[in-house]
């Protein structure tokens, strides 16, 4: 690593920013540093590895190690967190303790809160089958997977994702009143395409006429671009197997819906919001 003794740091204002950012997503020291080297102006500033730690150590971004959790010392974060996730798994807590709380845990540690306070989940884990299912792309944005999401209707809420099967990136999630819009479920399409600047090959999505819009968008735009696609549709329509927008939901409902979904019926028996005015949700 070059030496740094030459030039000072650069104003703690102007790389803090930076700093948390990339602590965020979980690159090493070392990687952060070299990051950051590329975000300041080298002519006149540089960081050391020493210095990034320093700078760390002084903003509380300690490593799983430095903070030394047990299973008692998470156990207010873990509660706070358990009222909202209630069937998140060990690394899911992990994630989520990282991001919602700033605390670095082993996954060991979360394990063994699990086992001393929920022993019985534990058990139900180990009970439930998965299903695999292999899911063929060519590579990123070989394919665009969307589907929608109906089971909140009873609140007047639907969801509606598009899903890039090859990296998993999430590109879009929304939510309405309503799924059956065909112009609606085009622009979470369109919005896309004109934020990232190009479009897949393929898109694919369960079969209705919800989806004709972002089938004949898809279409017209591929064969804009290359004449030699006219007369091809450029979408397909999967009855059973639009594997990787059910593999969201499914975590969605596993993770994240019994927590939501219980705060949604508190506020609806309340009367903190109606479901039949659209202003209101």
């Amino acid at each position: 690593m070059p030496s740094n003794q030459w030039k000072p740091t650069p104003p703690h204002e102007q790389i803090k920013p930076h700093i948390r950012q990339l602590w965020k997503a979980r690159l090493t020291d070392r990687e952060i540093v070299q990051e950051l080297r590329n975000r300041i102006d080298t002519t006149q500033y540089g960081i050391s590895l020493t210095k990034f730690v320093e700078i760390c150590n002084s903003l509380g971004l300690c490593h799983t190690c430095q903070q030394a959790h047990t299973p008692e010392s998470i156990c207010a974060a873990m509660i706070e967190l358990w009222a909202m996730y209630l069937k998140v798994g060990a690394c899911e807590m992990v994630s989520l303790l990282f991001h919602k709380r700033n605390l670095s845990v082993a996954r060991c540690v979360v394990c063994e809160y699990f086992a001393m306070f929920k022993p019985g989940l534990i058990q139900k884990w180990k009970a439930s089958h998965l299903q695999w299912w292999h899911f063929w792309a060519a590579g990123v944005n070989d394919i665009w997977a969307v589907d929608q999401h109906d089971k909140w209707l009873h609140f007047s809420l639907a969801l509606h994702t598009g899903i890039e099967p090859f990296s998993g990136c999430i590109l879009w999630m929304r939510v309405w009143h309503m799924n059956c819009n065909p112009q609606l479920i085009l622009s979470y399409y369109m919005d896309t395409v004109w934020q990232f600047g190009f479009m897949p090959l393929i898109t694919q999505s369960d079969p209705g006429t919800k989806n004709f819009g972002i089938a004949n968008a898809q279409t017209m735009l591929r064969q804009m671009h290359d004449p030699a696609l006219s007369g091809f549709v450029q979408h397909q329509w999967m009855r059973k197997k639009n594997i990787m927008a059910e593999i969201a939901w499914s975590q969605l409902c596993c993770c994240f819906t019994p927590g939501f979904e219980a705060l949604l019926e508190q506020g609806a028996e309340a009367g903190w919001y109606d479901t039949d005015n659209t202003l209101q949700l």
